[in-house]
Order: structure tokens, then sequence, then C-alpha cells
């Protein structure tokens, strides 16, 4: 389910706003200059060809690139069979920021993104269909869960977007993918 809760940088325990309304998520994104919409997908196998998913979704792909402006897509994903997954989770929750504007479009799984904007930490949960931007220079980190099974059509004009890493451990201090998808699921 999509949710998004807006926590002061401070505190990673008590969100200032919670909701799992797609039109509220995407008021409240809008207003920090994030794109957030839903898309009908159809399902996606779990193994299908990457050239094969990319022709079954052009449609969708076309009509992201001409509102995003974003000419390059690639598929990213993981299975819990992933090589190295521990350490990867760890490195996708790591605080770093994109040097231009990407846009992602989930087509199977979750994937829980925290964008940290002035003193805030937006925690959008998407789900299949969720369709989010995130502006260059913004500082981002993203979950994938223990366990991941996800599938996301990334959009950039950038076939290896440069990452600026930052120094912060602020990741560590907000819930992770076990507890949000719980207490969301409840």
């Amino acid at each position: 389910m999509s949710f998004l809760h807006v926590y002061h940088e401070a505190d990673g325990d008590q969100p200032l706003l919670s909701t799992q309304d797609a039109y509220r998520i995407s008021l409240e994104m809008s207003a920090v200059e994030v794109y957030f919409d839903r898309r009908p997908l159809m399902s996606v196998p779990l193994g299908g060809d990457h050239d094969q998913l990319k022709v079954a979704h052009r449609d969708v792909i076309d009509k992201i690139q001409t509102l995003s402006g974003r000419q390059h897509a690639e598929l990213r994903g993981m299975s819990p069979y992933y090589p190295d997954l521990e350490l990867r989770r760890e490195l996708l929750c790591t605080e770093s920021a994109d040097e231009e504007e990407s846009w992602h479009l989930l087509l199977r799984g979750q994937a829980i993104f925290y964008l940290h904007l002035e003193s805030r930490v937006y925690v959008v949960g998407c789900e299949q269909g969720d369709l989010m931007s995130i502006p260059g220079g913004m500082p981002h980190w993203l979950d994938i869960g223990p366990e991941p099974d996800f599938l996301m059509m990334t959009l950039s004009n950038a076939e290896s977007p440069s990452l600026v890493s930052t120094a912060s451990d602020i990741a560590l201090r907000f819930p992770r993918y076990e507890r949000l998808v719980e207490s969301d699921a409840a």
C-alpha cells in the first residue's frame, strides 16, 4: 500500500503527517517539487526479459518520458536471492543525491523512498504503479526491505547517474522498511 509519513529531521519516531491517500500524497509531494502519481499497470512476471518488459510498457514509458523530459529508461530490481543482498541494502540505505532529476515507476513489489528536504524527511512507501520523481541534488535513500522482490523503471538523462554521497547518518535515525510496512498494513 502506498503511504507518506513526514517527520522532522530530528525525530524519526513521531511523524508530523501520515496518509495513505494517493491524492494527498501527490499534493504533499508537489509542495516540495516532487511528482507523485499512480499508473495502472499490467502484472509483471518474475524473471521476465528486460527488453520484453520495456516493449510491453512502451506506452507508459513514452508518456513518462514526455512528462518528465527524461530520455533513458533502465530496469532495476532485486530478489531475495540477489548476491550480497545485505551489503547492497545497506548501501541503498545511505543518504546520497543524484546530480540530475530521476523518475521511478514501480513495476512490481514495494520500496520506500526517504527524501531529506530542509528540516523534514518525507518517507514515501511505493507499490506497483507508483511513479515518483526525485529532483537533482535532493538528498535521499531507498529501503527495499530484508527480502526484496521489486522491479522499477528508472528514467533519467544519463545511463550512469552521478551520485554525490553525504557523510550523514540520518538514515539510521528513521524507521526501516520492516517497521513501516508492518505498521501500514495494520
